[in-house]
């Protein structure tokens, strides 16, 4: 996992930061209060190429209603590349669609340090693009000292934030403006790769 966490490199469509903060994740899963179900728009590899990174997502949905997502960072000069698995649960909460996201194995182990829960809003775009969002770490450290969620920041540098709220409190705090808000820009944009 320390690979993975000193440089940037794709995580769920999300772009770890040379910091080596973590994203934002929870103690409890997002969107149990809806009902997970597979969105099939997901399904197939989406591409994803910025001045941060580049790599592919896998979406492949499962018998039990998740999906299965592979992330491959291809080799470069000096990099040997790499890849994470992930098992994702979708649902709708409100007008938005989000992905409970936890790690299942990182370059063919389990990982070091395993993310569990991470809360992802997704979007589709007209033109076809798959626009991820993680909860700003900033915005959910204030959001947690004013009591707006529970949750707890990590002692340490970078102080790694999880949320500690329930899954029904979870589930209604991301459906206010407040909650919302928490989502504020993509944090990438993925195209999809036509067979």
């Amino acid at each position: 996992m320390a690979r993975v966490l000193n440089r940037a490199v794709i995580l769920l469509g999300v772009l770890l930061t040379a910091t080596a903060c973590l994203p934002v994740t929870s103690k409890s899963p997002i969107g149990t209060t809806a009902g997970y179900k597979a969105d099939p728009r997901l399904t197939g590899v989406w591409k994803v190429d910025s001045r941060e990174a580049s790599g592919y997502f896998a979406f492949f949905p499962q018998a039990d209603g998740s999906t299965r997502v592979v992330l491959l960072e291809p080799s470069s000069p000096g990099d040997k590349g790499g890849w994470m698995v992930f098992d994702v649960h979708t649902a709708t909460l409100g007008a938005d669609r989000y992905m409970d996201a936890s790690e299942l194995e990182e370059d063919g182990k389990p990982p070091g340090q395993k993310l569990a829960h991470m809360p992802v809003l997704y979007r589709f775009g007209a033109d076809g693009s798959l626009a991820l969002y993680l909860m700003d770490e900033d915005a959910a450290k204030a959001a947690i000292k004013t009591g707006g969620i529970a949750g707890m920041v990590k002692p340490g540098q970078f102080g790694d934030v999880v949320l500690t709220a329930t899954p029904a409190a979870l589930d209604a705090y991301v459906q206010s403006p407040a909650g919302h808000a928490l989502f504020k820009k993509p944090t990438e944009i993925l195209e999809r790769v036509k067979p």
